[in-house]
């Protein structure tokens, strides 16, 4: 029994180490983030990239950071607080017509802004939009291409892919967010997941929308990456579509499955989603990873009855 349990061990590891990230570090600046931050702003602000930010941060798929939280970067050379979220830096305005499910946070993600620059625009005096309202959006470029000088330093394959599958989801109809919602628990009760932490997950990581695309490529309602999807897909026999919402949702379920199996955790288990197996063995946890660890045991509170 000894033997087997940590042969399978030793399987569960090689397969997280596959879907973690390899990230390299330079002599970085410190920045904090401000409320309505975006990874675009501040690569715009520091001269750098949204891929030198998450690799030198450790971030996750999804870019996910959070108000004070502290980032290395590099290409400012020195410290201080982020600019927040401001107009276009000579990017050009769009205007985006809202549709049911869009939340500002989600339409900034899309074009590459922040949700406090377009609520100023707007002049919203809160977070809450109206279905069928068309809403400026500056800075915005529709896709890929947003922050024009960062943009150029990410791959082409990774921007041509983030637009395709922006273009893609924004032409097909998908779940609602209940019906999502109840897609997550059912398919985490398959997999003997619990229902409330990948319920919470979802939530905190695209607010149950499936047509949300990172600009990094973590694609859909569980911001699952293509590498990891096709790992999970390889490991557990499935041809995973992550622009499908239920083999997204698989997809995201399958990887804290996973994750719990060599954790055990729920700190294991939100740490290795967030931050990276690899990251993690280098690294330990860093400091944004427990804001996460945070945010979603809250959130579980509220998903409770998942």
């Amino acid at each position: 029994m000894t033997r087997t349990t940590h042969r399978s061990g030793r399987a569960t590891l090689g397969v997280l180490l596959a879907l973690a990230l390899a990230c390299t570090a330079a002599a970085p600046g410190l920045i904090t983030v401000r409320p309505g931050d975006t990874l675009w702003d501040l690569a715009r602000t520091h001269g750098t990239t949204v891929e030198a930010l998450r690799e030198l941060n450790d971030l996750p798929g999804s870019g996910t950071i959070y108000a004070s939280q502290t980032l290395r970067v590099s290409g400012s050379g020195g410290s201080g607080s982020s600019s927040g979220g401001g107009g276009g830096g000579g990017a050009g305005e769009v205007s985006h017509r809202v549709q049911s499910g869009d939340t500002l946070s989600a339409i900034a993600l899309k074009y590459g802004t922040s949700a406090t620059a377009i609520q100023r625009r707007n002049g919203l005096s809160s977070t809450r939009i109206v279905i069928g309202r068309r809403l400026a959006v500056p800075g915005g470029s529709g896709g890929a291409a947003a922050a024009p000088a960062a943009s150029k330093r990410i791959p082409s394959t990774v921007s041509a892919s983030v637009s395709q599958n922006r273009t893609t989801l924004a032409d097909r109809s998908h779940p609602s967010k209940d019906e999502v919602r109840q897609m997550v628990a059912s398919t985490a009760r398959k997999y003997g997941v619990s229902p409330s932490l990948a319920v919470a997950v979802a939530y905190h990581e695209s607010g149950f929308q499936q047509r949300v695309v990172s600009p990094v490529n973590a694609i859909g309602v569980m911001q699952v990456l293509p590498r990891t999807g096709a790992t999970l897909g390889k490991q557990y026999g499935l041809s995973l579509d992550l622009l499908s919402t239920d083999d997204n949702v698989t997809a995201g379920v399958l990887l804290l499955r996973q994750l719990a199996r060599a954790h055990g955790s729920t700190e294991g288990i939100l740490a290795g989603y967030y931050q990276g197996a690899g990251s993690i063995a280098r690294q330990g946890l860093l400091p944004q990873t427990y804001d996460y660890i945070r945010s979603i045991n809250i959130l579980r509170e509220r998903f409770a009855n998942a």
